[in-house]
């Protein structure tokens, strides 16, 4: 058991997990669904409701560990995708905000919120729809 005690810190990565209002009716999300909604393929919730996502900074390393596990992307091509879109006229990306807790302020402020936290943030206020496996 010692061995735990010498891992770096750096090494050590809690949990990421897709998180929605908790009062938007979603109670599960697949692997699918989570990356049409951040990729603005798709809209809006099965029910109907409008999906509004949100980001971490570049600078914040969940957004790295993110996309990562979520598609096996580094950032560069996340960002290269969206400038993609955007000067093609298409579509948006997903506001930026720069802390998790800004995160969750986002998602219980808007009834369509959708974004990613470490699992020990998510409280009460939301919903955890889909767990990041690393």
């Amino acid at each position: 058991m010692s061995w735990l005690l010498i891992q770096p810190a750096a090494e050590v990565h809690a949990e990421l997990v897709v998180v929605v209002n908790a009062r938007c009716g979603v109670a599960a999300m697949t692997r699918n669904e989570v990356v049409n909604l951040f990729f603005g393929r798709t809209r809006q919730f099965f029910n109907g409701i409008e999906a509004q996502p949100v980001d971490m900074s570049d600078s914040h390393p969940d957004r790295a560990r993110f996309y990562n596990a979520l598609l096996g992307k580094d950032l560069s091509e996340i960002n290269a995708y969206w400038s993609r879109q955007v000067f093609s006229g298409r579509m948006q990306p997903p506001t930026k905000v720069g802390s998790p807790e800004e995160v969750l302020k986002w998602v219980v402020s808007h009834p369509g919120g959708i974004g990613f936290v470490e699992l020990s943030k998510a409280d009460a206020r939301v919903r955890v729809v889909y767990e990041l496996t690393p």
